[in-house]
């Protein structure tokens, strides 16, 4: 995270955390914590990943999902933080850390501050240092831009902050330097290079960016596009590899294969030395001893044919056609064993291959079964398609699957589909973020594929409605697959196509 934006961010959060009680404390991902933030208005989640450069520290109303058996760490902090109320938040912006102040907590290792480090991570202390909130200095620019390693003394001289000085006029860049300086701006840029968000900005620096008139929501929006794909990729960095592997195993194998062709190709060619001797096999049919014959084919003419002197003409001729037939029952093999691979490298490529559990668990890359789903729909019945638009979509195939895909299968942010007046499967179009649009294309597919598993299946058409997954809820004594949707995005009337199962398959 830029300094510079961190002196915006912070103030914000300080603001909007003061008197605010912290309600419990989550470890999603390695490296990552979700703090439950006291909110009479709905949830809301304080989401805090550390990093070196491209550190996350925003408030979002969708948390994480989290896995079944919570961290060690998680649950330390929890202990100590669950119930506390924030007195106050205090900076060192320029070394991007947050201090929030705590109401008193008997316990070992509470501390009264929880010191949140955007570079190196989170920790209770008792108190700060006397200098921390002490606001730095600003060195002349021309010094600044003179020194490249002056952000070592001055770490709030950000070296994208010296960067965007350099490609200024002189000019412009003693404007943008006071106005960074003295802390003047009503707008926050998002910047975007190479299709890749990058940490947002004080200033702007690329033709293509979104602004936010606050840094909570330009913090937000940075936070929620890319955190949110990367706790999906981390959840599966064990199959990914295994994935991997698998596929090194399998081009090996692959390898082998072509080795072997060229085996079975030399043993077919026998076959023309067996015709060619059964053709003049009449000449020395009776002789003995004989190392080469001198022989015409049909096909291919004159040669000359090695024998085993140890065995007659006729042993001789029926050992290579043994051979050649040998060579032809592996061809019918290899083709097989071929295809077998083909297949088998074209799902891990396209991550619709599975890991068995075991093979998970032990880190194996042998194979169990044809395989299908992805690690986090694993032991559940559901049919995979991707829409015209690339999304991921599910759907149940019986009542276990629809009851386990809401909280197995499925972020917050998802899209959950269900027909409007009847049963039907429950289909669930998958997001990367909270704040990914999903295209009219898509959503009507995710409702025609709901509706083609429905009782509305031979009508014709059907309403289909959708709602957030967050909104939609499992409540206890109902059947499996019955649930209660709190809040409803809309209903779409989509004409029902067979034909669409086969083509997003």
């Amino acid at each position: 995270m830029e300094a510079n934006f961190f002196r915006f961010l912070g103030k914000e959060l300080a603001s909007a955390l003061a008197g605010r009680r912290i309600d419990k404390v989550f470890g999603p991902a390695p490296g990552v914590w979700t703090f439950t933030i006291q909110n009479s208005g709905g949830p809301l989640y304080l989401i805090y990943r550390p990093a070196k450069s491209a550190s996350h520290l925003f408030f979002s109303t969708t948390k994480p999902v989290n896995p079944q058996t919570a961290p060690a760490m998680a649950m330390w902090f929890r202990k100590r933080l669950r119930g506390r109320k924030i007195l106050s938040v205090s900076t060192n912006w320029a070394r991007l850390q947050l201090a929030v102040h705590l109401s008193p907590r008997n316990e070992d290792g509470a501390g009264n501050v929880l010191l949140i480090d955007c570079r190196t991570g989170m920790k209770l202390v008792d108190e700060l240092d006397q200098d921390f909130d002490i606001q730095p200095e600003w060195p002349a620019l021309e010094d600044v831009m003179n020194d490249p390693k002056i952000w070592r003394e001055y770490p709030h001289l950000s070296p994208r902050l010296r960067k965007r000085l350099g490609s200024l006029a002189e000019e412009e860049a003693h404007a943008l330097y006071f106005s960074v300086a003295t802390g003047e701006t009503d707008t926050f840029f998002l910047p975007r290079v190479s299709h890749k968000w990058m940490p947002p900005l004080v200033w702007t620096s690329s033709a293509h960016e979104e602004t936010f008139a606050s840094a909570l929501d330009a913090a937000a929006a940075y936070g929620e596009r890319t955190l949110f794909p990367l706790l999906e990729t981390e959840e599966d960095k064990p199959q990914q590899t295994i994935r991997k592997r698998t596929m090194k195993k399998i081009r090996r194998n692959l390898a082998r294969l072509d080795e072997e062709k060229v085996r079975l190709d030399t043993l077919a060619q026998e076959q023309i030395k067996a015709e060619a001797l059964q053709a003049e096999l009449y000449r020395f049919k009776q002789a003995e001893g004989l190392e080469t014959v001198s022989v015409t084919h049909p096909v291919h003419g004159h040669m000359t044919v090695a024998l085993n002197p140890f065995l007659s003409p006729t042993e001789n001729m029926e050992h290579y056609f043994k051979l050649a037939g040998k060579a032809h029952r592996g061809y019918v093999h290899l083709k097989r064993r071929r295809k077998e691979l083909l297949q088998q490298l074209h799902e891990a490529e396209n991550g619709t291959m599975t890991i068995h559990p075991a093979i998970l668990a032990s880190q194996s890359t042998k194979q169990d079964g044809p395989s299908a789903l992805p690690k986090r729909y694993r032991g559940l019945a559901v049919a995979i398609f991707r829409s015209s638009d690339g999304f991921t979509i599910l759907r149940g195939k019986n009542k276990k699957a629809n009851h386990d895909m809401l909280s197995k299968a499925a972020s917050p942010f998802d899209y959950w589909f269900h027909l409007q007046d009847g049963p039907s499967s429950h289909v669930i179009l998958k997001r990367d973020h909270p704040g990914q649009a999903v295209p009219e294309t898509t959503l009507n597919e995710a409702a025609i594929l709901c509706g083609l598993k429905s009782y509305r299946s031979n009508d014709g058409r059907a309403d289909v409605m959708y709602a957030l997954v967050k909104d939609v809820r499992k409540v206890k004594g109902f059947n499996l697959g019955q649930v209660a949707v709190d809040k409803k995005i809309g209903t779409l009337c989509v004409k029902l196509d067979p034909t669409l199962e086969t083509a997003l398959h």
